[in-house]
């Protein structure tokens, strides 16, 4: 291994795990943050790669022009957002901040990959192997109250989320939906590892069963989706049928024994049998208020919505439905959700309307031909039939921002972005050292 090769992979590991463990440094005043996260500082010794290889990131850039005229497009929609937004100008900034954050790391990655050509494969192993090791820091958690509240009051804002005596866990991440759904991405990493590089049953099986220890641990019914749909697409595939049913019944299995609480699960029947008040009727005169979460995503999109209906074309802003949500929320969700909406906790839970109502239609637009730009060579390389783990590791990111919007969390965002590029330009990703498989399995 060369002195460049062992750079570049120490980078990729310090960047992930200072984005998975986001220890806060100092504040800055003069910027109104209120705590540094140590990923900026490490994002920004990055910038010294493009620096130090310019001649071959000019040529990167010219490659790669309409992805980077894209984002920077996004960017200068956001700026106009914030310029519109009824809301304080540097709140808007902070948050379009972050945006640009995760699309440079995630562009800096990309060229990185096409300097070394094993960079990619590097990636999703350190990727997986960050999830096995946040699935021990759970696991721990888990079994441990102290751990659990120091883990909360560090990482999670002091936020207990005790559903019938049990903590959800959450590891270093900053919600346990955020590690819930991290460790289905793990685990579908795993299925493509095993697909791709030849992992050995023995390694992989136990693997995943760590891995979905951890997922129900979460209590997150988002991770549970985002594990078992992109499995289920898996048994069209012939070649990949046996590791499919291995997740698919460990994963019910374990959701079945080890759940948290199995009322965040009979939430869903309750909705779908018409029985939860909290989906449109406020509650009657001196009723119990019951917190149904999977009901008021309900609400929270209703909200968006007519946050998009009131600014159609710029939005209300960059972090603006968080702000808006007590001016937008009906009734029935002040009634459970008021305390976080007055803090300015809650957002619109779905990351197409969370574009929609914070950068409006124009930004939505740049959006969706970013995605367009992504998903069209993604489907001249894959296809679009049998699945491959490809297909079921990136239905996975997307089935995430359904109930939730993790705009909020550099790690997944950087995560979910950077695969999805690695995947879209395979010539960037691939070992030189092994052809593609006929499956079409990712390099």
């Amino acid at each position: 291994m060369t002195k460049r090769e062992i750079v570049f992979r120490s980078y990729i590991v310090l960047l992930m795990a200072s984005m998975a463990v986001d220890v806060n440094l100092f504040p800055v005043g003069v910027l109104s943050v209120q705590s540094l996260p140590l990923s900026i500082p490490v994002a920004f010794i990055g910038a010294a790669f493009p620096l130090y290889f310019f001649r071959d990131f000019l040529r990167f850039v010219r490659e790669r022009r309409a992805l980077l005229a894209i984002g920077l497009l996004f960017l200068l929609s956001g700026l106009v957002s914030v310029a519109l937004s009824p809301f304080p100008g540097h709140y808007g900034l902070k948050l379009l901040f972050q945006y640009g954050a995760f699309l440079g790391v995630s562009f800096l990655l990309l060229f990185l990959f096409s300097l070394d050509r094993g960079l990619g494969a590097f990636f999703l192993r350190t990727a997986a192997g960050l999830a096995l090791v946040l699935a021990l820091v759970a696991l721990f958690e888990s079994a441990n109250g102290s751990f659990y509240r120091f883990l909360a009051d560090t990482f999670r804002y002091g936020e207990y989320q005790i559903v019938d005596g049990r903590g959800r866990v959450g590891a270093t991440l900053s919600h346990s939906n955020i590690f819930g759904c991290f460790m289905s991405i793990g685990i579908l990493l795993l299925v493509h590892l095993k697909k791709s590089s030849g992992m050995k049953t023995w390694v992989f099986l136990p693997a995943v069963l760590f891995l979905c220890t951890a997922m129900v641990l979460s209590g997150s019914r988002n991770a549970a989706m985002v594990l078992l749909v992109p499995a289920a697409l898996l048994l069209f595939n012939g070649k990949t049928a046996k590791e499919a049913l291995a997740v698919i019944f460990l994963g019910v299995f374990l959701l079945a024994v080890l759940t948290p609480s199995a009322a965040r699960f009979a939430d869903l029947w309750k909705i779908a049998s018409g029985r939860d008040w909290s989906t449109g009727e406020k509650a009657a005169a001196g009723a119990p208020v019951e917190d149904n979460t999977a009901a008021t995503r309900f609400l929270l999109w209703q909200s968006g919505l007519r946050m998009f209906r009131d600014h159609p074309l710029f939005g209300i802003g960059p972090g603006g439905s968080n702000l808006a949500m007590k001016d937008y929320a009906p009734e029935p969700l002040l009634a459970v959700e008021r305390e976080k909406i007055d803090r300015g906790y809650l957002h619109t839970h779905n990351g197409l309307l969370n574009i929609l109502a914070e950068f409006g239609a124009a930004g939505t637009a740049v959006g969706l031909a970013g995605l367009f730009h992504v998903l069209v060579p993604l489907v001249r390389r894959y296809g679009l039939f049998p699945p491959a783990p490809v297909h079921a590791l990136l239905l996975g990111v997307v089935l995430s921002f359904g109930p939730d919007a993790f705009f909020y969390s550099r790690f997944y965002m950087v995560l979910g972005s950077t695969l999805f590029l690695l995947f879209a330009f395979p010539g960037e990703a691939r070992s030189g050292s092994s052809p593609p498989l006929q499956e079409k399995t990712a390099p």
